[in-house]
Formats: C-alpha cells, sequence, structure tokens
C-alpha cells in the first residue's frame, strides 16, 4: 500500500468560519483541483490513500470560543470528505490551541470521528513553543492515547534577515522543522511522552545535514538517539537529501509524503519515484512508501 501522509485539504466552509478568503500561492498548482481530479491524480500514480492535514492555516486564536469551533468546523469537514470517498483518505485533526481546556475537549471529540487516525500541530502557537509547559496537559492526554502527530510549520520563521524574498516559506519553515524537533529532544518532551509519535515534515528541515554537529556539540546526551526516535516524511524530491536522511537518521524511520498540493502533477509524481533511487532494498522501499505509516497510524488496508 502506499500512503500519503503529509497532504493538505483547505475546507472552503472552514476558510468562512475565520473570515479569510481561501488563497493558495503559485507553488500550489494543484490547488485547483477538484476532489475528482485529485483522485484521478492518486489512480494514475498509484497513491492508495492520503492523510489529510491543514498545514499553516492552524485554528490558533485568541478567542477560546473562536477557535474551539474553527477546530470543530475543520475536523468535521475533514471527515467528511474521508466519508465520502472510504478508502482514500484519513483525517489528521486540528487543536484550537493555545486553549488547553478547549484542546482536551476536541482530542476528545475529534477521535470519536472514524476518520480521524491523528493529529496535527503547528511548530510554534502564537509565538509559543511545543515545549512550552503550558502545553504539558494536551502532550500528556495525545500520550495516554498513544497518538501520532504531524508536525507543520505556521510561518513563524521571521526573524533576522528572512524578511523579503519569501524567505519566511523558502528557507524559514525547515528551520521551523528543524527547531521544532530539537526543541521536542533536548526539552526531554520525548523522552517524557515515550508513547506519543511524532512526524517531523519536509525530511526533517536540516537535521540530516546537521546531525554530525549535533552530536558533536550537543550539551545534553542522547540527542542523537532522540532525534532517530522521531519520525520523518520525505518531503524533499532530492535523492541526495533523501540518501543522506537514510544514513543518518534511519530509513526505518522515514514516511512517504507529498505536500500536496504544493508542486504541480510532475513534481507530485516525482516525490514518490525518487523514493526508488535513494538505494533502498526492496522490503524497506514498501515500508517507506505506505506499510510503516499504515501500522503508525492503526490504518485498516
Amino acid at each position: 500500500m502506499i500512503l500519503d501522509v503529509h497532504a493538505h485539504y483547505y475546507p472552503p466552509a472552514y476558510f468562512e468560519r475565520l473570515g479569510r478568503e481561501l488563497s493558495l500561492p503559485p507553488t500550489a498548482p494543484l490547488g485547483s483541483q477538484s476532489l475528482a481530479e485529485r483522485l484521478d491524480l492518486l489512480d494514475r500514480t498509484g497513491v492508495d490513500a492520503q492523510l489529510l492535514s491543514i498545514g499553516n492555516a492552524q485554528p490558533y486564536l485568541p478567542s477560546r470560543k473562536d477557535a474551539q469551533d474553527a477546530a470543530r468546523v475543520l475536523n468535521d469537514e475533514l471527515a467528511d470528505v474521508c466519508e465520502q470517498h472510504p478508502g482514500r483518505f484519513r483525517a489528521l485533526a486540528a487543536l484550537p490551541l493555545p486553549h488547553v481546556d478547549e484542546s482536551l475537549a476536541e482530542i476528545e471529540r475529534a477521535a470519536g470521528l472514524a476518520p480521524v487516525v491523528g493529529y496535527t500541530l503547528g511548530c510554534s502557537v502564537g509565538g509559543q513553543q511545543l515545549d512550552d509547559a503550558g502545553f504539558v496537559p494536551v502532550l500528556e492526554e495525545l500520550d495516554r492515547r498513544r497518538a501520532t502527530v504531524l508536525l507543520h510549520p505556521v510561518g513563524g520563521g521571521s526573524g533576522p534577515g528572512l524578511e523579503g524574498y519569501n524567505l519566511s516559506w523558502l528557507v524559514g519553515a525547515p528551520f521551523e522543522d528543524t527547531l521544532t524537533a530539537l526543541r521536542l529532544v533536548l526539552s526531554g518532551t520525548v523522552e517524557r511522552f515515550c508513547a506519543l509519535r511524532f512526524v517531523v515534515p519536509h525530511l526533517g528541515g536540516t537535521i540530516p545535514f546537521v546531525f554530525a554537529r549535533l552530536g558533536r556539540l550537543a550539551r545534553q546526551p542522547g540527542v542523537l538517539e532522540g532525534l532517530r526516535s522521531l519520525y520523518y516524511d520525505t518531503v524533499s524530491g532530492s535523492v541526495a537529501s533523501l540518501a543522506c536522511a537514510c544514513a543518518t537518521i534511519g530509513a526505518d524511520r522515514l514516511l512517504f509524503g507529498t505536500d500536496y498540493p504544493f508542486g504541480d502533477e510532475a513534481q507530485f509524481v516525482h516525490h514518490l519515484e525518487h523514493l526508488s533511487h535513494a538505494g533502498l532494498a526492496a522490503a524497506e522501499l514498501r515500508a517507506v512508501a505506505g506499510e510503516r505509516a499504515v501500522a503508525l497510524f492503526g490504518l485498516e488496508v
């Protein structure tokens, strides 16, 4: 089975609830596809199913009620799409952070929606990092449920030097991936909540490329082991980068992803085809393409 763990769906009703216009950048040409066209693309490329998530448009709103209402609309819309196309889509529910009580309630409610197989969290929440002590009750509950969580940048990479040229997304987003994974490991969050499985997107940002440096200079012991306990999706498109991740993180931590609708059809195809050029044995290639994610998210084939 081929399972795409990093694919977005943007329900119009959700953006209406946010009071925002749904406007995708030119880097997301597949965003103009209808669901029928999307399913045709999956059929033609041999992708059996996708896990749908909201990406950077998380329901992180100042008002508790607004955030809770938005999360409910989003998760219900995702579940409806999945139910309309049985077996082709599953959903990763979003939470109304930074509001802890409301997020705990939504974890419980979303768990009762049959298509929901995991959750998604932004790499930060209104400037607060996920290792912030205030989020401990949410992580405790996700850990208790042995949940799998897909992380995603939120466009928070706006530090010095990232102004202009779309740098906050060109390189800021993979830096968010890198920093969040490191903070979760270095803070002890990953070790403390060992039943909670995190998936770091975009091949871990820059983690595979600074892996040796981290092992050499990190003050806390076990940082490399902590990073190897996380999962990483293969959204990159570079055979060299994928080979680097296999050599450092390990191919046994990788899950196939496309970041749909970002990229055109040729790039979508390449996300799958480039897995075959990284030197993986046939059994490991099948695991990366879908078997590992099926087990991780508890899916029925």
